[in-house]
């Protein structure tokens, strides 16, 4: 079977016309400016776009700082164009020559191509929506090559054999892409200049010899050997190169936000990761720090957010989450277009505190069905219940809090000196609202004991205002003279 890459359309993408199509990294690169987007699932647009931007800087190299962007890529079509034609042979999916990100492996040992799409249900690893056996899937070439390129990026050691060890560089963290007007400005909105790349260094991709510790080496991974047999029906598995992790070297993802976390109990700077059940919208104020301090943006942030202050920035989040035990969970995504005031330290601590303030209802909510059901004396209360109620609402109107943000300073400002929870400002109203509503769903009241306990659930949901000292003291106390 001959299927090149460069050549073979794989890569589903969709135009700015609005039809869909899939095309080869040449065509994908000749018509850049009239798609729109890549039309893929997360895992894929993570190593898709990392490849993008690998090739693209094997081609052009890399601005000297920050402040050369301008005039940086203009020759991108007629410059990928001579690497993919000089390179091309690497860029085979099968044959005994060269392949894209596969090495020979002599252990004849193999298993079904399948095991290597996360996705799907093999062996004793079931998934809810597929049910097709190991040996009962017929995958397409352009199936396999970006079922190849995902696995490479999001490798999970000993997924397959217990002597293959180690990560791909992609997973463990939460992806971060800006996003331009066409894909041929994303691909070069995430691409990085020499300068904010430092200390790592550009170096040179797998195919070109490139080293594990080099940053275009690391953007298109080979952490795990693996060699399609069969007509890439099945496939074999061995060692490949071990790429250190940011945690073990500090070596960095340059889409990943970095904060300060605990690592084995001790505050240490870690890669943001994503949750199940939890919005990416409830850590923007994390992945906008443009400082250079313990925590700060993707580097493409940093690199390109000069030439982003129109008013507004928009850009991609996702990962595909693992599990302690190298199970993949769940694939999330967002896209965000928010309000330049989120780069500035004054919008992030105000959306921050919308956040914290969201939290502590959160957890009023879950003390309210606690004392409910305890009122009922029902042991299990759906709590986990009322708080996804709670969150799956505000996941919807989490853009409430990023207008709020606009005018900050000024005399425009939507919030003025009020703080969240004290006034009438859109996002505690909003809050206040989801969380009454998820009180609601799980607290009936059709009866007497059931009326009890929801006043009492009540009580904890909506607490009294403290009254302050300084207000009891100013009352006018009676005068006992006058009494008598």
């Amino acid at each position: 079977m001959t299927f090149n890459l460069t050549t073979a359309p794989w890569i589903p993408v969709r135009y700015l016309d609005g039809h869909s199509a899939s095309v080869s990294l040449m065509e994908l690169f000749a018509k850049a400016g009239t798609i729109a987007d890549l039309a893929v699932p997360p895992q894929e647009r993570i190593s898709i776009l990392r490849l993008l931007v690998c090739i693209t800087q094997a081609a052009l190299g890399a601005p000297a700082t920050s402040n050369d962007w301008d005039g940086w890529g203009d020759d991108l079509e007629p410059a990928t164009a001579g690497y993919l034609a000089k390179w091309k042979e690497h860029f085979n999916l099968m044959g005994e020559e060269a392949r894209f990100l596969q090495s020979p492996i002599k252990d004849d040992k193999d298993y079904p191509a399948a095991q290597i799409v996360f996705h799907f249900a093999t062996g004793n690893t079931p998934t809810l929506l597929d049910h097709e056996g190991d040996e009962d899937r017929d995958l397409t070439p352009a199936f396999i090559a970006r079922a190849v390129l995902v696995y490479q990026n999001h490798f999970v050691g000993g997924s397959l054999a217990s002597k293959v060890k180690g990560n791909g560089p992609a997973l463990k963290a939460l992806h971060s892409f800006l996003i331009g007007k066409n894909l041929r400005e994303t691909i070069c909105l995430n691409c990085i200049d020499a300068e904010t790349l430092h200390p790592s260094i550009l170096g040179k991709p797998v195919w070109e010899g490139g080293v594990s510790s080099g940053y275009l080496a690391r953007l298109a991974p080979m952490p795990c050997k693996l060699w399609l047999v069969e007509g890439g029906k099945r496939t074999r598995i061995d060692q490949g190169t071990i790429y250190e992790e940011f945690e073990a070297s500090g070596i960095l993802e340059t889409s990943a936000t970095i904060i300060v976390g605990k690592r084995g109990g001790v505050e240490a700077k870690v890669l943001l990761r994503a949750g199940v059940g939890k919005g990416i919208w409830r850590d923007l104020h994390l992945i906008t720090v443009l400082g250079k301090g313990e925590t700060h943006a993707p580097m493409t942030f940093r690199s390109h957010i000069q030439a982003q202050d129109d008013g507004q920035v928009s850009f991609w989040s996702g990962e595909l989450i693992k599990a302690k035990d190298a199970k993949i969970l769940d694939a999330v995504e967002s896209v965000f277009t928010v309000p330049f005031q989120l780069f500035s330290l004054m919008g992030q601590t105000r959306y921050a505190n919308g956040v914290a303030f969201s939290d502590e209802i959160s957890n009023r909510v879950y003390g309210a069905v606690k004392t409910y059901f305890a009122t009922l004396k029902q042991e299990t209360a759906p709590t986990d219940s009322a708080k996804r109620h709670f969150w799956n609402t505000l996941d919807q109107q989490s853009d409430i809090l990023l207008r709020l943000l606009k005018g900050i300073g000024t005399d425009a400002d939507p919030m003025g000196a009020s703080g969240f929870g004290q006034g009438s400002d859109l996002w505690t109203l909003a809050v206040r609202a989801a969380a009454d509503a998820a009180y609601e769903a799980v607290c009936p009241r059709q009866n007497p004991r059931q009326l009890q306990a929801y006043a009492a659930g009540l009580r904890v949901l909506r607490p009294p205002a403290k009254k302050s000292a300084a207000k009891s003291s100013s009352r006018k106390q009676p005068d006992a003279t006058q009494s008598l």
